[in-house]
């Protein structure tokens, strides 16, 4: 789809809802779920900010109502340069944004996801091991990278740069990063005692 004709489309019920239409969130709450996650919070990820683009637009757009938020965030890979795009096209007016190479940088994006899961397939067959289990904990780095830059532009198409709207931390958040840190422990716990 054209992003201007998107802009254009959007009704003016759409422009006066606060500008959220992705996901906002700040870059710290982002990165210390990602962190603690071992990388699953991209999921629930991917799913807000598709479920944010159904629901903002679902009456303006047949199109938009047969969107499945939840495939989209378990088929991530095929729909990471289509996010990317829509976010770009609401932002058009952000010069940050409008200068983000939003193509370029959701392929880095998919081909660090297919190489975590390869490696993450790999260790789990202890194919390679003890290099591939090292291998797919240090490619959660480049990934957060990746993933922290696109909130920074989506944070900045929402309006809300600094994601302050989404700063505070939940119950389901902290039982999100307790079971992560039980599950760090473990990782470590495999790395340190003998097999």
């Amino acid at each position: 789809m054209n992003q201007q004709a998107l802009i254009d489309n959007r009704s003016p019920a759409a422009a006066t809802r606060g500008g959220q239409i992705f996901y906002v969130v700040s870059i710290k709450k982002f990165s210390v779920l990602f962190v603690a996650t071992l990388g699953l919070y991209s999921l629930y990820w991917f799913y807000r900010n598709w479920a944010g683009y159904k629901n903002q637009w679902a009456s303006d757009d047949k199109d938009r109502e047969d969107l499945w938020p939840i495939a989209r965030a378990f088929f991530a890979v095929f729909f990471v340069h289509a996010l990317f795009r829509e976010v770009k096209a609401l932002g058009s007016d952000k010069p940050a944004v409008e200068a983000w190479e939003s193509g370029k940088h959701a392929t880095q994006l998919v081909v660090l996801m297919i190489a975590s899961q390869l490696l993450d397939r790999l260790a789990y067959r202890e194919i390679g091991s003890p290099y591939t289990d090292t291998l797919s904990l240090i490619i959660l780095a480049p990934l957060l990278l990746l993933y922290t830059t696109a909130q920074e532009k989506i944070n900045a198409s929402c309006n809300d740069p600094g994601g302050h709207s989404n700063t505070h931390f939940t119950a389901a958040n902290y039982a999100w990063i307790i079971g992560g840190a039980i599950f760090w422990c473990l990782v470590l716990l495999n790395y340190i005692l003998p097999d």
